[in-house]
């Protein structure tokens, strides 16, 4: 299954098989990323942290103790959670939704439509000219294949050999 078609092989492998195939610069610049989100990420725990340690009552040097943040800074951030992830769900959904839609936008549903001459021949691969002519027949005489599908179709009846 996960292997490719015969005469269709791939020239190379995939790149999370093979990083080293990735280019160099898109190589440095997510590990870069990867660092600079993760020291982000870290120094806000770092913040957090000593402002608990310092409300509890530890005595860190003054230089690691946020002066401007405090414990009820971070409280009145917890009130905002709620809002936050109710955000989060309603453009979330927002974006399914569009994804779901975006397809049928501008197109008109052809399900619905009459069925043309045109349309008809196309789906059912005949030559437009007969189909025009049998529908203007009274009587049309059907030949059908060994599976019971229709073959072919004439204005007058087939002759009896």
């Amino acid at each position: 299954m996960d292997e490719s078609r015969p005469g269709h092989p791939t020239r190379l492998p995939l790149i999370i098989d093979r990083p080293d195939l990735a280019h160099p610069v898109r190589r440095v610049v997510g590990v870069a990323l990867t660092l600079l989100c993760w020291g982000i990420w870290l120094g806000m725990w770092f913040v957090l942290l000593t402002t608990l340690g310092y409300h509890v009552g530890f005595e860190l040097p003054r230089f690691l103790v946020p002066q401007v943040v405090s414990l009820e800074s971070f409280r009145a951030l917890a009130h905002l959670v709620p809002y936050a992830l109710a955000t989060a769900s309603a453009v979330l959904f927002a974006a399914y939704i569009y994804e779901r839609l975006k397809r049928h936008w501008g197109k008109t549903d052809e399900r619905w439509h009459p069925v043309g001459m045109d349309r008809l021949a196309r789906d059912a691969a005949l030559d437009p000219e007969n189909l025009a002519r049998w529908q203007r027949t009274q009587v049309l005489y059907v030949e059908h294949g060994p599976r019971g599908r229709v073959m072919n179709a004439y204005n007058e009846p087939p002759r009896q050999a």
